[in-house]
Parts: C-alpha cells; structure tokens; sequence
C-alpha cells in the first residue's frame, strides 16, 4: 500500500493547510490543538464501568472504586486510573472477557458521575418504534447490493492499518487518518451540494483527533436522523504515542473501510434520502468511547431526533463460523435489532447467508454511547471473535489476506441506510412547472402500487481475483455498475 497518502507531520501542524469541515467540496481551516496531541502519561482518568468488569480484572489498575447504578439498575463503579495504563486495561478486558470496550472515560470524576445521574439507557431500550421501520424500499437497495467490491474494501483496510504506525488518539498518526478518512468520504461525493464533511472537535478528552462525521441532507424529513458509524482508532500495549505499533486491521479499519463502501455505492447511485443520513467514524473509542459519547451528548443536548444508529466495530474476521455475524442482543435497542434481523432476513438470507446472537457486556462499542443518550443503537458484529485484538498481529494476514466477511456487511448498511433513510423520487413536472396527475388519477383508476423487485441471487465463486490497488485515486475512478462482482 503506497504510504504517499500519510499527510506528513509538518502538514498536521500547519493551520493553514487543514480543514474543519466542508460543503459542496469548499474546505474551512482547521487548526488541531496541538498541545493535546501530547497525552499525560500520569494524567488521572474515571472509568465508568460495571462492577463485574472492574473485580474481573480492572481493579488490578484502577482504584477509589465508588459504588453507582444507571436507570436500568445495573451495578457499577466508577474508578480512577492513570492514562498510561488504558491501554493495559483494554487489552486485559479483551483477554479475559472476549469482547471489546467495556468502559467509559472522563477526565474528572464529577464528569463521571453528572453522565450516570443523565443517563438515559432506560429510555432507549424501553423506547417503542423512533420511526417506520417497515421494509419497502427495495427498489433502491436490491440493485446496490451486487455492486459491493471486495478488492475496495481490502484496499481501505490495507491503507489504514500500514500508512501509519497507529491510529492512536493521543498521536499526530490519529489526526492524519481521521483527515484521510474525511477528504476520502468527501471525494466520494463528487461535490454534491447535500453532502458535507466536518471534522467533530468538541470531545475534551479525545487527545486532539477529531471524529468523521459525512453527512447527507434529507430531502422530505431532514429533522430525521439516520447514522452508521465506526471507530478510526487503534491501541496496543506495544509503544505509546507516536511510537504505538498498533495496525488495528479488524479493530477497526474494518468498518471503516465497510462504511467507506456504502457511502461509495449509494453516493455513485445519486440516491437521495428522505431522511438525513450521517456516516461517522469515531475518535478515541479505544480509551472509553469518548468520541461517540461526545456526539451523543451533544445530539441529546440539542434534542436532535435521530432514529436509528448502526454500529460497526469489527467486520472481517469469520474464521470457523456457520454465521456471517452476529447481532449483540444487550445495551441496545430491541425495537431496532429487529429492525436489523428482519432486514438481515429480507436481502442477505435469500445469499444463503445466516446470523446469529450474541452479548457484548457494558459499554463495548460506540452503540452504547447512543444508548445512553437515549437513542434507539443496534451493533452486527462479525462471526468469529479475532483473538489479535490490540496487539502488533491485528493485520490483514491474519485475516487471510481478504476481505470476504466485510462485504457481508457492506451489504447489511446499504439495506440500513436504504430502507430507513428511504429514497427521495422527485415527480416530473409538466413544462409550465405545475405537477401532473397520477396515470389514471383523472378519470378514477386507482394508482398501481410499486412493483415486485428481485432480490439479487448470489454470483458463483470467481476463478481469481485481482489485486486491489491503493486508496485513495483508485476510490475516484471506481465503476459501480462493474458487471463483475466480488461475491461470496
């Protein structure tokens, strides 16, 4: 993978040559707070966490444990640590539990506890229907679902987790990727004028890196919002700072590179949502889902109605699974992992493809960040737990070299997005701009409903595969009706 593409260090640092966000492709200055890029060692952090997590393992690091419930009585503990042994933390509850996160991070103890006492998780998973979920738009998502690349999402994945050691939060190698990502979803657009990119800053302990936020304004509900999110950092117990050797190829430059897909497909449709849709990739998960808890609060803080968020934390390792993945069945919204299975059912079953259940603990990945700001989140994780999770090893080599279990998943956001984003159909207008009848509307003839759409059978196994070429020219020159698939 051609390492060209890492903006260099003096370019992170100069004012004039980062942007903030951007609209229609013009570009705002960004300047990054340098300072912070410099994480304390020694500096204190409360943990949020559940008190079988922290007398797990956790109280081996973190102490002053005090005892706390949320509004769904959960028993917790909020513990104070230093930031050089997040990593160690991390890597332990990985060990021991199998599973990822597993808590949440302040910088101030009093930060902790006002996020217990505003916690909201009754409230979303209690929650009925934020909106119709009903499966009606398969029109617009059975043709994109053939057209999903394996090569472009192997390429994503290569880039991220081999153009710069890590993609730490509190390294300038954190900042470069969160703008590479930006300026790629951005790219994608092709300067459409409802498309806009911004870097998210106001997270006052995500180290400097900034979150992705690509947004697609809704044409008919634009008060309505979808999300599909990711984490773009990476942690390992190897090194610390700009010296972390942390590739994160599964954890999580796998679903980065599974949402960078979906945007590529449905954007090269020219598909225009009904409701606002938001593509987020989130900084600083790996050291207490401080990003995404930042986004979170700050949507709650300004009553914004988001309807539904999917999340995807590692997409690409299946090895000895019968499933394709797995849907996290706590801290999240029944309602919605419904929603989920039931398009799981709709468009990936007919593949031959089956899912299956699993449980990921308190505070394992971003979706749980929505959760406790109250909002309907669900998470489809893949098959198989991959046991290189935060270390030196979490490289595409070890995940065979491919990115076949991704595109699974590339396949279940397109039917998210497709199905709860909806699809705008502007009418065609008569030349003097007045809008025309309905075919038979005049003389009484009821209206034809929509047409039957056939879902798209699976494709046989190609005798070879081509090498995919590197981000981020080749995502530019990309052909979305290619007849040739990548299909399992």
């Amino acid at each position: 993978m051609a390492r060209s593409l890492q903006i260099p260090l003096a370019l992170l640092l100069s004012a004039a040559c980062l942007c903030h966000a951007t609209a229609g492709g013009q570009a705002l200055p960004y300047q990054p707070r340098v300072a912070a890029l410099r994480e304390d060692p020694f500096a204190k952090v409360y943990l949020v966490t559940s008190r079988t997590l922290y007398e797990g393992g956790i109280d081996s690091q973190a102490r002053k444990a005090s005892s706390h419930r949320d509004r769904l009585g959960n028993d917790l503990v909020v513990a104070e640590a230093r930031a050089w042994q997040l990593p160690e933390i991390s890597h332990g509850i990985h060990e021991r539990e199998q599973h990822c996160g597993g808590y949440f991070a302040f910088a101030t103890r009093a930060e902790a506890e006002a996020f217990l006492r505003n916690d909201r998780s009754r409230q979303a998973l209690q929650a009925k229907a934020a909106a119709d979920y009903g499966i009606d738009n398969a029109a617009t998502v059975a043709p994109w679902l053939p057209q999903v690349r394996e090569g472009n999402i192997l390429g994503t994945i290569e880039h991220l987790s081999t153009a710069w050691p890590n993609r730490y939060y509190a390294s300038t190698h954190g900042t470069s990727a969160a703008l590479w990502i930006r300026d790629t979803w951005l790219a994608l657009a092709n300067g459409r004028s409802d498309v806009t990119a911004e870097l998210f800053t106001a997270c006052g302990n995500c180290g400097g890196q900034p979150s992705v936020i690509l947004t697609v304004q809704g044409s008919e509900w634009p008060d309505e919002i979808v999300v599909v999110g990711g984490h773009l950092d990476s942690i390992s117990s190897s090194g610390s700072g700009n010296a972390m050797n942390a590739p994160g190829a599964d954890d999580d430059a796998s679903g980065i590179a599974t949402i960078t897909e979906i945007i590529r497909i449905a954007l090269a449709d020219g598909w225009r949502p009904k409701r606002t849709v938001k593509f987020m990739g989130y900084a600083a998960e790996e050291v207490g889902l401080r990003g995404s808890n930042a986004i979170a609060q700050s949507f709650r803080s300004r009553n914004l109605d988001v309807v539904g968020v999917l999340q995807l934390d590692m997409t690409n390792y299946g090895a000895g699974s019968q499933y394709a993945m797995r849907l996290m069945t706590d801290n999240s919204n029944p309602t919605l992992q419904d929603f989920v299975t039931r398009l799981f059912d709709t468009y990936l079953a007919p593949l031959g493809l089956s899912r299956g259940t699993d449980t990921c603990g308190y505070a394992c990945s971003d979706h749980a960040s929505w959760t406790a700001a109250g909002y309907p989140a669900a998470m489809m994780a893949e098959p198989t737990f991959f046991t290189r999770l935060h270390t030196t090893t979490d490289t595409l080599a070890h995940m065979g070299d491919r990115a076949a279990v991704s595109v699974n998943f590339a396949k279940l956001g397109l039917t998210f997005v497709g199905e709860l984003g909806k699809t705008h159909v502007a009418a065609p207008r008569r030349r003097n701009g007045s809008q025309p009848l309905a075919p038979g509307a005049a003389a009484g003839v009821p209206t034809p409903g929509p047409a039957t759409v056939r879902l798209p059978q699976p494709a046989p196994p190609a005798a070879a595969r081509k090498a995919p070429t590197p981000m981020l020219a080749p995502l530019l020159r990309l052909h979305p009706r290619d007849p040739e698939s990548d299909e399992r």
